[in-house]
């Protein structure tokens, strides 16, 4: 039954399983120096291993630091490598003349060339879009914006679906491999068949990020045509069927599989629909609602975290192949939005520790414990251990260890995030995991780029210190970076909203900050409008109440 105004639904969720725990596991204690100081000021010795292709380096304690030195440029430095391949190395795909990135969700790491498997456009071009937004504001490098806006243009005009669909003008989730058109895909998913969690994802983090970034009105319209689909399409939730389909037919509406626990990124899309008042609001509070109530009610109790991968076929056992994606994007979510639920710490840590425990433990070769560092597998049904997902695991850990003082976590992030790094290669490759690529020679799209950069670049906006020292870099901002500026001695930044708090790593004492043309004042902290330096680790922290335009002037070079 679709719902369409703001009706209430009874939610019929079984109780009990995975998720309701609040202590924090621990079992990855902090190290000596347990990454609690500056990163710039921890040491790395060889232990004559190699993890990938990259000499394996501990501190004085024997835990794992990254293979870049010094260890405050890792983060950036593999984020750097990851893009340069993609904007400066791609080629193109002979089939299409289009870089193979716009039709192919592997690639071949000695030729570059894409493979056959199917591609997965929608959510892949929403992990790149993610990734281009928080690299864009740290590094000032436009050419990632203008990449993704090439494929999310391609997505537009050949990616979506028709206006007549019971799921229209949305954006297709696969494709064969190859094809300049999406949405039909025959090896895996199915000709016709989309993914709802995609078209929130892609809603959220492409088209109404990217309008918010660029101006262009055809990626707001994109996004409201996206909420408007979920909202059409919006049924009643039990703990068997999800507020959504994870698979349906596009044209009629009919579901293929029932469940798919991946709710929290049509909530994304519909918070700041309804933050901007843009589209029908009325109906985006109501659908809203009611997903977080399943949300709260089905999966956070009953700990059935399953469904999101576009490769895993239909009919596979909806109930039983977990993942760790959801359950960590979810509590991301709550990390970043702790005013949405009272309980939101002891239900992070929950999915936190349901995330190490599930998918920490050893498996194929590779250890769920390297040098102190955590590795995370992918699914119960793909046990390999990967970057992007160690590197997620890493991510929400600082954004726990940030919003908690909880020092294991902090170490625990740290450790996942320099074991992350060691996947990407001098030349901007990006292997998965060592023992997955020994099972497949081709390496994804998604786990060594889209979704492996904004894991760095949100931790390092948890931990301004483990960016670069002496450099000058936006690591956060509770709004839109739209433009960015960078030189020696100054800071110039523009951001979608007025009101907005940003972290900066920088080379020096600010001489001056302003927004608007307006002086801010030094302050204590940024409880108001103004601005706080700590000398000891260069961290900037910036607030300011009016005027999207942030001038910082440095003493750098005086």
């Amino acid at each position: 039954m679709a719902l369409m105004g703001a009706p209430l639904v009874l939610w019929l969720c079984g109780c009990g399983g995975g998720g309701g725990g609040s202590t924090r596991s621990g079992t990855v204690g902090p190290s000596s120096d347990g990454g609690s100081g500056s990163a710039d000021s921890l040491v790395q010795t060889p232990t004559g291993e190699t993890l990938d292709t990259h000499a394996v380096l501990v501190d004085a304690g024997g835990q794992l630091m990254s293979w870049v030195t010094p260890q405050d440029h890792a983060y950036g430095r593999v984020s750097f490598l990851s893009w340069d391949l993609l904007l400066n190395r791609m080629p193109l795909d002979p089939a299409n003349g289009l870089k193979v990135y716009f039709t192919h969700s592997e690639y071949d790491p000695s030729t570059l060339a894409g493979s056959s498997w199917p591609n997965n456009p929608a959510g892949k071009n929403a992990m790149l879009a993610e990734s281009a937004a928080l690299y864009f504001a740290y590094s000032g490098n436009g050419a990632v914006i203008d990449l993704v806006r090439a494929l999310l243009d391609h997505q537009l005009e050949h990616g979506t679906t028709p206006s007549t669909h019971a799921w229209a003008d949305v954006p297709w989730s696969t494709a064969e491999a190859s094809s300049i058109t999406y949405g039909n895909d025959t090896l895996r998913e199915g000709a016709g068949v989309l993914e709802p969690d995609k078209v929130g994802e892609l809603g959220f983090h492409g088209y109404l990020r990217f309008w918010q970034i660029t101006g262009d009105g055809r990626y707001r319209e994109a996004a409201i045509a996206c909420a408007d689909a979920l909202l059409q399409n919006l049924r009643s939730g039990t703990a068997e069927r999800s507020p959504w389909p994870f698979r349906v037919n596009a044209q009629s509406g009919a579901s293929i599989e029932d469940y798919g626990s991946h709710v929290i990124a049509p909530i994304r899309l519909f918070d700041e629909l309804i933050r901007l008042d843009l589209g029908n609001v009325a109906g985006y509070s109501a659908a809203r609602e009611a997903a977080w109530a399943w949300l709260m009610t089905c999966p956070m109790v009953n700990g059935r975290w399953t469904q999101y991968f576009e490769d895993v076929p239909p009919g596979s056992d909806l109930f039983s192949n977990f993942n760790q994606y959801v359950p960590g994007q979810t509590a991301r979510y709550l990390l970043e939005h702790p005013e949405r639920d009272a309980h939101w710490k002891t239900l992070a840590a929950s999915l936190i520790d349901d995330i190490e425990s599930r998918f920490g433990t050893d498996y194929a070769g590779d250890a769920g414990v390297f040098h102190g560092a955590r590795t995370i597998s992918e699914q119960t049904a793909y046990m390999y251990k990967m970057a992007s997902h160690t590197s997620r695991f890493g991510a929400v850990n600082a954004l726990y260890a940030a919003a908690t003082g909880d020092a294991i976590a902090r170490d625990k992030a740290f450790r996942s995030l320099n074991w992350a790094t060691y996947m990407a290669r001098d030349n901007g490759t990006v292997n998965e995991g060592p023992a997955e690529s020994k099972s497949g020679v081709n390496f994804w799209f998604t786990d060594g780029h889209g979704d492996y950069v904004r894991h760095f670049m949100i931790a390092m906006g948890a931990f301004p210190e483990w960016a670069p020292a002496g450099e000058n870099h936006l690591l956060r901002s509770s709004s839109v970076v739209r433009a960015v500026t960078y030189s020696a001695d100054s800071i110039t930044y523009d951001t979608f909203d007025a009101a907005s708090t940003e972290v900066l790593r920088v080379n020096s004492q600010p001489r001056s900050v302003s927004a608007g043309g307006l002086a801010l004042p030094q302050r204590a902290d940024v409880s108001a409008a103004g601005w706080t330096y700590d000398s000891a680790t260069g961290v900037l922290r910036v607030r300011h109440d009016s005027g999207t335009n942030v001038q910082v002037v440095l003493h750098a070079g005086v």
